[in-house]
């Protein structure tokens, strides 16, 4: 890209290359750019940072991908390659580790992050365990409510049908108890 002037503002660069403020903020997150600001807080893009976005929009046009751009950028030093990531012992959150300083101290290091690797993921375990129990004592006690509901029914619906064969055997009864004796003396 032909640099005509010593800085541009967001608006400015992103009309030369024809992409939206959002795509430049987006790139510089993407690629870890720091870009200066003015004393009102806006952004201002130096002829370098401006010349790595044309680099960016390009590959972009291309069709490359942000891990191959970044790689290519990195490759020419145009962009820093990331810190280490390590995490924190008490968080777990993302820190970057400065220096390694000896292999002991990184040793040591690994060692703390695996015990507390080792006490978060058994607390998490506990945990879940300890709400599968709630859960299925819940289902447990829902089911035998759901058992004697079900029992209750059935042995009203048994007791309404006995008490109609009952009346029902005395029906007959009453109903066959002279012709009884007639079929049999006839």
């Amino acid at each position: 890209m032909e640099i005509l002037k010593d800085r541009y503002t967001i608006t400015e660069l992103s009309e030369r290359l024809n992409a939206t403020d959002h795509a430049l903020r987006y790139y510089e997150k993407e690629f870890g750019l720091i870009v200066p600001k003015d004393e009102r807080g806006r952004r201002f893009y130096s002829p370098d940072l401006a010349n790595i976005m044309y680099k960016i929009k390009s590959m972009r046009n291309e069709g490359l991908q942000i891990k191959a751009i970044r790689k290519i950028l990195q490759s020419e030093n145009a962009v820093a390659y990331p810190p280490p990531v390590v995490f924190d012992d008490i968080s777990m959150s993302l820190v970057t580790m400065d220096s390694y300083d000896t292999s002991n101290d990184i040793k040591q290091f690994f060692n703390d992050f695996k015990e507390q690797l080792t006490l978060n993921v058994s607390a998490e375990v506990n945990s879940a365990k300890e709400q599968i129990t709630k859960e299925i004592m819940k289902s447990k006690l829902e089911l035998g409510a759901c058992v004697e509901n079900s029992v209750r029914k059935l042995e009203t619906k048994m007791e309404k049908h006995f008490l109609e064969v009952d009346r029902s055997i005395g029906v007959w009864r009453e109903k066959n108890k002279k012709g009884f004796f007639k079929h049999l003396f006839k």
